[in-house]
This record gives C-alpha cells, structure tokens and sequence, in this order.
C-alpha cells in the first residue's frame, strides 16, 4: 500500500475511476488538470495504489476562510475501484487527508455527496462526517 501524489501518468486510472462516479471526461483533459491545477499545495489529488496499480484517488482543495482562522478542506472526489471495495482504501485516502488537515490546523473537511450514492453516504457517516444542511448549487452553460 502507498499513498502518493498523482501525476500525469496517473491519468488513465483516474480517468476510469471517474467513470465510476459517472464521470465522462479524457486522458487528454486530465493531463494538464494534473500537471498545473493540482499544484500540490492548496490543491490536492492523491492515489492510492497497490503493485503499482493505482486502486482508488481522492482530490481536495484547502480554501482560506474569512470567519474562521482554519482552512476548510474540500473533497472533490474520492474513487476506489469497484473490485477493490470495502478494503479500507477509501478509509485509508480520507484519514490521509484528515492527516494533512490536522497538519495545516484547518477548521474542517467538507463533501457532497448526493442523496443517491447510498454506500458513500454510509462511508463518510462511518468516518465521522454530519450532513450539514443546505447545499446550493447553479449550473452554468456556455454558449459555443
């Protein structure tokens, strides 16, 4: 077992672990997501990988607050294989970032999770997590 940070190379599996999530996106789009945006500091992406085989990524964003000293901790996504679920790899990639929070004395971590996605609620009630009420959100579309 080894935790580490993603690279490009790493953007195939992340590709068919988003896919899981119902994620469509590209290797192509991927790439420079991983080489620039995830800047390894206030942006995240981790993987988790056995044999050299990366089993599951958890991305997260550390974001200043106003009213608080600490930073919040933003999941954006954690993914774990189907075959490879329920062996703790997703137990192991949200205590890393609860590490790494404690780490930067940040206020707290936070995650959607849509009413759907049952056993994900589940995990994340299982790792101390509270739905907090109220989450808002507005799509934008582009024109092309």
């Amino acid at each position: 077992m080894n935790i580490r940070n993603a690279t490009y190379r790493d953007a195939p599996s992340i590709k068919l672990l988003l896919a899981t999530l119902g994620y469509k996106t590209t290797t192509i789009l991927l790439i420079p997501q991983l080489e620039k945006l995830f800047d390894g500091k206030d942006n995240q992406v981790w993987v988790y990988e056995v044999d050299k085989e990366v089993r599951g990524f958890i991305a997260v964003h550390f974001l200043p607050q106003l009213g608080f000293d600490g930073e919040l901790v933003t999941i954006s996504y954690l993914a774990v294989d189907e075959t490879h679920q329920g062996q703790g790899i997703g137990k192991a990639l949200e205590e890393y970032v609860a590490a790494a929070a404690w780490k930067r004395k940040c206020d707290r971590i936070q995650v959607h999770c849509s009413d759907w996605r049952t056993k994900a609620n589940r995990f994340y009630q299982k790792q101390g997590y509270r739905e907090y009420p109220k989450y808002y959100s507005k799509r934008l579309v582009y024109a092309e």
